[in-house]
């Protein structure tokens, strides 16, 4: 995204959030919210923070419900900031956070895990994987608890099941790990990366390039991306001074089935300087490069971050990691908003009929000054005091938190997490 571009948005959310916070000061004054019929939300599960003493403004906070949380795995950072984040949220919103993990591959297993919380009363659901969703909403449609994504395109459910999920008044809709299939922009912003580097390493830029990826039937974007990166090489080679070529997909050695690349990678790339991967590198491409011992001779260019790549990236270590591109964790703030309106009986004046998938911007960590920025984020250091929005600011992107947020500000500041917007 364009510096300027993220400014403007970024700007007019703050703008929106700012309103909210007079908003609920004036609530307990007379002030009405447009989302409940112009009046604040008086039932006995809505909690206000009047103080006759002090004179000080009261804050909405909605009713007390739990929200479990699905994740992929049970740790890591990605993970653990997540849970440092909402954890963070909990007083203010009056939400109390459960979790569990889900599998990649059984979908009886993660019928069973959200049965399980249903069954502990959770009022909503955040998932992280698409898998059996049409019985997995339908429990939830039978028990009244309304389900989110984050982290997931949910395109499985977009493509043949659409009328049962996305239609269901009981989802309401998920926030990508990055793009949607039919919104990719990453293999544009790989090339970016190595061209990057190779001007700052103009003595001896990178030619030659090979790539990995996730089985399509898992990841359809990584395989649109792949086929972007190599159409924008193509393209840039036809006025670029330095050529680059790359190394067609070998369905054999470059789709990863989640599992590690095998060391004969490297022999059917012999020419290759660099890897271009769209699978997590750091967990499925970095340990191999280590075990064969190329990761001195060769660059990484990849998605994901699991800890300790900063160790070697840039011109920091032996420098074999050259990008890592990871989704905010505040990113959870959407589907979470859409719960919280659902759970609190309101909605926003612009809502869609239909709940939507929408692509998060990411950070694109391909400098060292990049990496000290990443560093001093949320999702590096697990610390909630380094987060985009306080729990204040995610109260006021709420209906019932605040009668002048709409759907279309809430689905902006999913574009705006990127490098620039880290404190």
């Amino acid at each position: 995204m364009k510096k300027g571009l993220f400014k403007k948005i970024s700007k007019k959310v703050s703008a929106v959030i700012l309103a909210g916070a007079m908003a609920v000061s004036m609530a307990g004054c007379g002030g009405g919210n447009a989302a409940n019929g112009g009046t604040t939300p008086a039932d006995s599960n809505t909690t206000s923070n009047n103080s006759a003493d002090t004179g000080s403004a009261p804050a909405v906070k909605g009713k007390n419900c739990t929200i479990g949380v699905a994740f992929y795995q049970d740790t890591g950072l990605a993970v653990d900031s997540t849970k440092a984040y909402l954890e963070s949220l909990s007083d203010t919103l009056n939400v109390k956070f459960t979790y569990t993990v889900l599998t990649q591959t059984d979908e009886a297993a993660n019928l069973t895990k959200i049965q399980e919380l249903i069954s502990s009363n959770v009022d909503g659901i955040i998932c992280t994987m698409d898998l059996g969703m049409t019985s997995i909403i339908q429990e939830c449609e039978a028990a009244g608890v309304y389900l989110g994504g984050y982290l997931c395109d949910y395109d499985t459910s977009f493509n043949t099941a659409y009328d049962q999920v996305f239609k269901s008044d009981y989802f309401v809709g998920t926030a990508t790990d990055g793009q949607n299939p039919d919104d990719v922009t990453i293999g544009n912003t790989m090339l970016d990366s190595l061209i990057e580097y190779n001007e700052r390493n103009a003595d001896a830029p990178i030619t030659h390039v090979s790539m990995a990826i996730f089985p399509v039937w898992a990841f359809p974007a990584q395989m649109t991306g792949a086929g972007q990166f190599v159409a924008a090489v193509e393209e840039y080679n036809k006025t670029a001074e330095t050529q680059i070529t790359v190394d067609p997909l070998d369905e054999e050695s470059d789709v990863l089935a989640f599992a590690p690349i095998d060391t004969t990678y490297f022999a059917k790339h012999a020419d290759s300087q660099a890897i271009i991967s769209f699978a997590a590198g750091s967990a499925f491409v970095y340990p191999t490069m280590v075990q064969a011992g190329v990761d001195s001779s060769l660059k990484l260019f990849t998605t994901g971050y699991d800890g300790g790549e900063d160790a070697n990236f840039g011109t920091t270590g032996n420098g074999t990691y050259q990008q890592n591109m990871v989704t905010a964790p505040e990113s959870i703030t959407y589907p979470l908003v859409l719960l919280l309106n659902k759970i609190n009986g309101v909605a926003f004046s612009d809502q869609p009929a239909e709940a939507e998938r929408v692509s998060s911007a990411q950070y694109v960590i391909n400098s060292d000054e990049d990496m000290a920025k990443f560093k001093n984020s949320c999702f590096f250091t697990k610390d909630d005091s380094k987060a985009m929005y306080t729990p204040q600011d995610v109260l006021n992107m709420t209906a019932y938190g605040n009668p002048d947020a709409t759907y279309a500000d809430l689905k902006a500041i999913l574009s705006t997490m990127t490098i620039d917007s880290i404190k």
